[in-house]
């Protein structure tokens, strides 16, 4: 078998891998298990997926299920630490909050206090919460991209996937990572859209070249945005949006082009704590009228 197929073989078992963590991201599955998923030997196992994946197995179960934690900690619903702690696939409490502490900087019962704090503040109502950049851009960025529908936080396995499919891409030097947001969550909950959100996870490409199946071509065209970064856990980026679109907006005498939500990633959550996550969000604006 070629390299070129080798490579595109490993990367079929390991995009089942992946799917099958992202069908219960909570449960803990034994390494056994998962390389019968990739047909490979648990020896091999483990090693290809951690030159593959950049993390190995285990700390990508375990950053799924950290994940999937902070957002019922972030939740109103104010679960019991001891069923937050076993929804997300731990047993006992003590060795939640360790892992939780490790990985967020803080304890999860302090890390529901700050949270739950900032939701029910006026702090979001400050101007100054956010850094606002100007930035123009003069030619399109060219993307490939594979659709996601379901919550946004549930992403992630549409960026692993196509993470596996970067071999077969038209690659650009330094390529970035993008997220693109068609819908609102809050139109969901309230009934105005389908019950699924539309997301998309994307890297940057050449302008031409094929593309594998599954993937589709997109694009953030040319033109004025604002720019806010936010530090931090994926979970907390609800509040970075609030603040761009219900705050500062409508005060910056801008408006805004009707193009979906745009999120560039600086860091790798893969090496990167979730406290210490760098993430933009960008808001397309219209020309102005002495540009028109």
């Amino acid at each position: 078998m070629s390299k070129a197929r080798t490579l595109q073989d490993y990367a079929r078992r390991m995009m089942r891998v992946v799917q099958t963590l992202w069908q219960d991201p909570t449960r803990s599955y034994s390494l056994e298990e998962l390389a019968s998923v990739a047909n490979f030997s648990p020896y091999h196992f483990h090693r290809i997926y951690r030159e593959m994946m950049g993390e190995t197995v285990n700390a990508t179960q375990q950053r799924l299920r950290l994940q999937f934690a902070s957002r019922d900690l972030a939740s109103a619903a104010q679960l019991p630490l001891l069923r937050v702690a076993r929804r997300a696939g731990y047993q006992s409490s003590a060795a939640f909050v360790r892992a939780f502490a490790a990985a967020y900087g803080m304890t999860p019962g302090a890390y529901r206090r700050v949270r739950l704090a900032t939701l029910q503040s006026h702090i979001d109502q400050e101007l100054d919460m956010y850094k606002v950049e100007y930035r123009t851009l003069t030619a399109p960025i060219h993307l490939a991209a594979r659709a996601h529908a379901g919550a946004f936080i549930e992403i992630g396995e549409a960026f692993s996937l196509l993470e596996l499919a970067m071999p077969a891409l038209p690659a650009v030097p330094g390529a970035r990572w993008f997220g693109l947001y068609h819908d609102d969550p809050d139109d969901v909950r309230q009934g105005r859209i389908g019950p699924e959100l539309r997301s998309e996870a994307c890297v940057e490409i050449a302008a031409s070249g094929a593309l594998p199946a599954g993937l589709h071509r997109t694009q953030i065209a040319a033109g004025r945005y604002a720019v806010i970064e936010h530090h931090g856990p994926y979970v907390e980026l609800d509040q970075a949006y609030h603040w761009l679109i219900g705050v500062w907006l409508p005060q910056s005498g801008e408006l805004p082009e009707p193009v979906p939500g745009i999120e560039l990633y600086l860091n790798d959550p893969c090496d990167t704590a979730p406290k210490d996550l760098r993430t933009e969000i960008w808001l397309a604006l219209a020309a102005r009228a002495d540009e028109a």
